[in-house]
């Protein structure tokens, strides 16, 4: 059951309007003392008193401070985003306040920050998920890095899903006159989308595909390293030709346990990473990956919110980065 600013005053024996005030930061105004402030305070936080949001928000008033909510704190990409639009609110003279829950819907108390501070525009960092919250935050500009719903978004930008896959498999058949490849991913909306674009340019391409999933996993990485050792079960001799991964840090798993088992990265299987994380380029070897452009979402997503821009979705295409990890 949720506590109320009732219960609270229950147990401290002052009346409701009392504990409102206070609570409300209003205790000096009207001369409470303050060992009753010190109190309701350590009361309230006792008994995991959570204000309404309506009481919280300030309709109207400039804090010049973004929300940012990141639906997946194990992904070094969504850093890059990160620090990107630091920058451009640093630029701007905003402030950021980081949020974050990961699969799940949020709860009020994940939310809280953001009415307390008062934002005055939320960027979301990822793709699907369940955007109901969102509602609560109807009177401000929403924009979304990624795909999906546009439920209450003034803005939804994702990189061009199509035309990535689309260079990353002409490249693998014009550059390395390849016939046959597998897809590596996780059960994520994300990933899911990548997968329909990943089955459409395959064939477009000529080239046959399948498509690899590990038991649920927290990280892309140990991910990798499950993709990579189902396929060495089923012998070398049978190893695809090239490895498609869904991001950098799943490529990064799978040519670990490839290492291990002494098949070498390009020279038995090319592996194509997605995201060109800062690590890509640093691996042994280093890893062929499609590059998204993220200082080019951030730019479009806080246009969005302090310009207060119309709704609209956007695609963005991207570039592929060819590194050692599919050269032949």
């Amino acid at each position: 059951m949720k506590v109320t600013q009732k219960d609270i005053a229950k147990r401290v024996g002052s009346s409701t309007s009392l504990v409102s005030r206070v609570l409300s930061g209003q205790a000096h105004k009207i001369g409470v003392n303050p060992k009753k402030v010190e109190e309701i305070f350590r009361v309230a936080k006792e008994m995991n008193y959570v204000p309404s949001p309506a009481a919280l928000m300030l309709k109207g008033k400039k804090t010049r401070t973004i929300g940012l909510v990141v639906c997946d704190f194990y992904d070094p990409y969504f850093a890059m985003l990160i620090g990107d639009i630091q920058e451009l609110a640093h630029i701007h003279n905003y402030s950021t306040l980081l949020v974050g829950f990961l699969n799940r819907k949020p709860k009020d108390s994940d939310l809280m920050p953001l009415y307390k501070h008062s934002v005055d525009g939320i960027i979301i960092l990822g793709t699907g998920g369940d955007l109901s919250w969102t509602d609560s935050f109807s009177d401000i500009p929403i924009a979304r890095i990624g795909h999906g719903d546009h439920k209450n978004l003034a803005l939804s930008v994702g990189v061009d899903e199509t035309d990535a896959m689309r260079k990353i498999f002409s490249h693998l058949k014009c550059d390395l006159n390849l016939s046959n490849a597998a897809y590596a991913s996780r059960s994520m909306d994300a990933h899911e989308m990548r997968r329909k674009a990943v089955v459409e340019s395959s064939q477009s391409c000529g080239i046959s595909v399948e498509l690899l999933t590990p038991s649920e996993k927290d990280s892309d990485f140990y991910a990798g390293i499950e993709i990579a050792s189902s396929m060495l079960s089923r012998g070398t001799e049978n190893l695809p030709q090239a490895v498609v991964c869904a991001t950098d840090t799943i490529a990064m798993g799978i040519i670990k346990r490839f290492h291990e088992a002494g098949v070498r990265v390009p020279e038995n299987v090319a592996i194509v990473g997605f995201d060109d994380i800062p690590a890509a380029a640093n691996y042994i070897p280093a890893i062929t990956s499609f590059r998204q452009p993220t200082k080019r979402f951030a730019h479009e997503c806080f246009n969005a919110i302090i310009e207060k821009s119309d709704r609209r979705s956007a695609s963005i295409e991207g570039e592929l980065i060819v590194r050692k990890s599919s050269m032949r």
